[in-house]
């Protein structure tokens, strides 16, 4: 998956959304969503820490994400070395197709992205896949200096964004921290595929974290150093690419296809008959994909799946499908669908001198889909979307089950009687879900406090509790409170961070408030 770039408008736009990035910059900083690395010592550009609440959410996406795809699709999951052998990054082409173009002022020695560099002078898409030739070339057509002191730029070089480690004493074995966590899948595929004795089409998938010695690391989380995926991929025969069952669940799903500079609804179906995807499999997951981010929240609307050119996908793709959100920074890309054919398997292959082929009726290297999704860019997106001002309230109105604080329980006053029964609530609660016990300040105050970090519940507990045997419930989105009986506290929990609506919670409801 390459870093974010913003597809047709570049960088932060200006005025209210210049102000609403800020806002959610600040967002995670005063509520610990996430921070700079080492910010005490003045950190290093591209590295971010999570802090409590970001932890939790970022947690909570991954579940889901299992939940979406491994569980449902009965897939494998592993957890691979972040360092690997030089050897693996040889047979895979990084060490040799991992680089960005870029170019240095010969009077203030800042570094730019070739690529980018132009863009901006040209207001034109231009691939970073293009030869260093011309590149020089279009600098040199369009008068471009540096941008910043006005300087000469020196001619264009590749840069490497592999991060090389030692490992041992004396005689250091070289190696490398992954760029990408696929490749232990794919040198791993031979063992997994006979010890769990799979059959194709499997998907294989891990969660992890990668690193890539970005020129410019900016835009918070969204374009790091160190990053986390969640990346899956599928294997499968090439020729029943078609001889799909799952498919049929999904053909009617109207696929948001962004070809030709404007978005198009084409049902899944519709899709393979004009060949604007390329099998039955290909549609199945590119609907399963744009689905996941529609469940974690995000509006249809602000969902698109790009058609990369020919130019920019990977080398190794013959088809690739960036699936963007629409933010205050653009459009930004969150998952790469590449079809990397049998690319990988064959090059580890002739690499270790081991047979990765399977046999099944016929001997082949499997080929394969891939999906990788930017774990820190959904986090921030699920913000940046969710977050708003309601009257004098911050509300960050996310789903239950992704935020990162599920129920928060409430004693009305700090008083011993109430606090008691509060806090056995919390505790039979805890283990189960995410909790938050608060009696400290106004209960206007915690209410408000709580609702900024997403928790889309609140149960207080006050002087008619301890006689009635009974608590308010509060929602989150509309401040809307019921009553419901303390014994009902653990079913009424469950179902709605299942996703029950609030207003159907009718044969727990008490009374109104």
């Amino acid at each position: 998956m390459k870093n974010m770039e913003d597809k047709g408008k570049k960088g932060v736009k200006k005025g209210k959304d210049v102000d609403r990035y800020k806002e959610i910059l600040d967002l995670a900083s005063r509520r610990s969503f996430f921070y700079q690395s080492a910010e005490i010592y003045g950190a290093y550009a591209g590295f971010w820490d999570y802090g409590h609440y970001g932890n939790l959410m970022l947690n909570n996406i991954i579940n889901f994400w299992r939940r979406w795809f491994v569980k449902y699709e009965d897939m494998i999951e592993i957890n691979g070395s972040i360092a690997l052998p030089k050897k693996v990054f040889a047979s895979s082409g990084h060490l040799n197709n991992f680089n960005d173009p870029i170019v240095k002022c010969t009077k203030c020695n800042s570094i730019f992205r070739v690529d980018k560099l132009i863009e901006e002078k040209t207001k034109k898409h231009i691939s970073e896949s293009m030869s260093v030739d011309e590149f020089n070339k279009l600098i040199k057509e369009n008068n471009i200096v540096c941008p910043k002191c006005g300087g000469k730029l020196s001619n264009v070089t590749l840069f490497n964004m592999m991060l090389d480690v030692k490992i041992g004493v004396g005689k250091n074995q070289i190696a490398y921290l992954r760029p990408e966590t696929c490749q232990s899948i794919f040198v791993d595929f031979n063992r997994i595929y006979k010890t769990n004795r799979i059959k194709l089409p499997v998907g294989i998938a891990q969660v992890g974290k990668a690193f890539r010695n970005e020129i410019s690391p900016r835009q918070s989380i969204l374009r790091q150093i160190e990053f986390n995926q969640m990346e899956i991929e599928i294997f499968f025969d090439p020729d029943k690419i078609n001889e799909f069952d799952k498919y049929n669940g999904v053909k009617n799903y109207k696929l948001r296809l962004f070809i030709d500079n404007k978005i198009n609804e084409v049902n899944v179906e519709d899709a393979l008959k004009k060949k604007i995807v390329s099998g039955k499999l290909i549609a199945y997951y590119l609907a399963r994909v744009q689905q996941f981010y529609e469940n974690l929240g995000i509006k249809k609307e602000d969902i698109r799946l790009r058609s990369v050119s020919k130019d920019d996908r990977p080398f190794y793709s013959r088809e690739t499908w960036d699936l963007e959100i629409n933010t205050c920074l653009g459009w930004i890309e969150v998952v790469a669908n590449n079809y990397r054919q049998d690319y990988d398997l064959k090059v580890h292959s002739k690499g270790s001198n081991k047979d990765l082929s399977v046999t099944n009726g016929k001997k082949f290297i499997p080929h394969v889909w891939e999906i990788s999704v930017g774990l820190d860019r959904t986090l921030f997106i699920l913000l940046e979307r969710n977050y708003k001002k309601t009257g004098d309230r911050n509300v960050l109105s996310l789903k239950p089950f992704i935020a990162p604080i599920n129920i928060g329980i409430l004693p009305l006053m700090k008083k011993d009687e109430l606090v008691d029964l509060s806090r056995k609530i919390y505790d039979k609660l805890k283990l189960e879900y995410n909790c938050f016990y608060d009696d400290s300040g106004s209960i206007g105050r915690r209410y408000a406090r709580l609702d900024e970090i997403g928790c889309p519940f609140c149960i207080t507990i006050d002087y008619d509790s301890l006689k009635n045997n009974d608590c308010t419930l509060r929602f989150r989105d509309t401040t809307e409170q019921i009553r419901i009986k303390i014994s009902d506290i653990p079913d009424v929990v469950r179902e709605l961070v299942k996703g029950m609506n609030f207003n159907d919670l009718k044969k727990f409801k008490t009374k109104n408030i």
